[in-house]
C-alpha cells in the first residue's frame, strides 16, 4: 500500500511539472498587462504604448498598457512587486525606480529583490542647458563660480529627487560650486524658469529641451550621459569637458516580479531585443531623443546595481532630506 501511495505521489508530481512545463512553453496565451507607475500622456507612458504595440506583434497577444500613478512611482512599483510572478504583469522602469530607495523612508518593496529585470528599452540622458542671455556659456564658466567668496549657481528640476535634480547635484558636488536647487512642477516650468533667468542652469530630457534648442531659446552647454547622444552630436558630454567621473544616463527597461521563471524572463527578452531592432520603433523613440538599447536580462540587472549606489553616494552628498 505504501508503495502504492508513493508511486501515486510521484505520478502526481510529474504531473504538475509537466503541466507548468506545458503553460510556459505556451506563454503567453493570455493579454498581458505593463504598467506605467506615471500618469498618461508623459514621456515614459509614450514609450510604453510604443513598445507594448510592437511587441503585442512579436509575442502574438494584447498587452494592456496600464497607469498607476502616484507616490512618485511607488504605487504602481508595489503592485507588480506584490503581483504572481508568471510574466503577464510586468513594469516599466526608468532611473527613478534606483532613487526611490533614497527619498523614500519606507518602500512596500525592495528594489533589488523583488523584482526580475527582463531587459533595457532605451538610453539616452540629459541636456543641460542655460538662458542664451547668461554669464554662463561653458562648464568652465560654472566651475569658475567655485573660486568667488560667494560664488553659487542655481538649478532647477522637474521635481525634489528627480534624476533631474541629481544630475544638478552631482554637476555641483564635483565642481566644488555652492548650489541652490529650485525644484519645479514638472519639466516644462522648469524650462521656463531658465528661459527668463529666474535660475542658472538645468538639465532636461532631450525631448523636452529639442524645440527650445532648434529655435535658440535656451543655450546647450554638455549632455549628462558617458557618451555623445546621436539626437545631439555635437554637444560633448560633461566629462569631456573636464568633469571627470560624471555620468548620468537616463533609461527605460521592464521588471516583472521577483522569481520570474528563466523560460519567461528569456522569451520577453529575445522578444525586446527584436522589436528594438523594428526602423519604425528606432524612428519614433528617437523623435523622443532615446536610443534603442537592447541587451541581456543579466546585463540591464547590472545596470539598474549600479544606478542603485550611484544614487545612494548623490544622495548622501546632497543632504536630502527623505520623504
Amino acid at each position: 500500500m505504501k508503495m502504492k501511495t508513493c508511486w501515486v505521489a510521484m505520478g502526481v508530481l510529474l504531473a504538475v511539472v509537466l503541466n507548468t512545463g506545458v503553460v510556459r512553453a505556451g506563454y503567453p496565451d493570455r493579454t498581458i498587462r505593463l504598467i506605467v507607475p506615471f500618469a498618461p500622456g508623459g514621456a515614459n507612458d509614450s514609450v510604453a504604448r510604443l513598445v507594448a504595440n510592437k511587441l503585442e506583434k512579436t509575442l502574438g497577444q494584447t498587452i494592456v498598457v496600464e497607469n498607476r500613478p502616484g507616490g512618485g512611482t511607488v504605487v504602481g512599483t508595489a503592485a507588480v512587486a506584490a503581483a504572481t510572478a508568471d510574466g503577464y504583469t510586468l513594469l516599466l522602469v526608468s532611473p527613478a525606480h534606483t532613487i526611490n530607495p533614497y527619498i523614500n523612508k519606507t518602500l512596500p518593496y525592495k528594489t533589488l529583490t523583488d523584482f526580475t529585470p527582463i531587459g533595457q528599452i532605451t538610453r539616452s540622458a540629459y541636456v543641460l542647458v542655460t538662458s542664451p542671455h547668461s554669464k554662463f556659456r561653458s562648464i568652465k564658466d560654472l566651475q569658475a563660480v567655485a573660486t568667488l567668496p560667494d560664488g553659487q549657481i542655481s538649478f532647477a528640476s522637474s521635481g525634489t529627487g528627480s534624476a533631474p535634480h541629481l544630475a544638478g547635484q552631482l554637476l555641483a558636488t564635483l565642481l566644488g560650486v555652492k548650489s541652490v536647487h529650485i525644484p519645479y512642477k514638472g519639466g516644462g516650468p522648469a524650462m521656463v524658469g531658465v528661459m527668463r533667468g529666474d535660475v542658472d542652469m538645468y538639465f532636461s530630457s532631450v525631448a523636452g529641451a529639442r524645440s527650445f534648442i532648434e529655435s535658440n531659446r535656451v543655450h546647450t552647454l554638455a549632455v549628462s550621459s558617458e557618451r555623445r547622444l546621436r539626437a545631439l552630436p555635437d554637444v560633448p558630454t560633461v566629462a569631456e569637458v573636464g568633469i571627470d567621473g560624471y555620468a548620468i544616463d537616463g533609461w527605460y527597461g521592464i521588471v516583472g516580479p521577483a522569481n520570474l521563471p528563466v523560460e519567461i524572463t528569456e522569451k520577453l527578452n529575445k522578444a525586446i531585443d527584436t522589436v528594438l531592432n523594428d526602423p519604425d520603433l528606432i524612428a519614433h523613440l528617437q523623435q523622443q531623443g532615446e536610443e534603442v538599447a537592447p541587451g541581456t536580462s543579466a546585463q540591464f540587472a547590472t545596470l539598474i546595481r549600479g544606478d542603485f549606489e550611484k544614487y545612494r553616494a548623490i544622495v548622501t552628498t546632497s543632504g536630502l532630506q527623505l520623504q
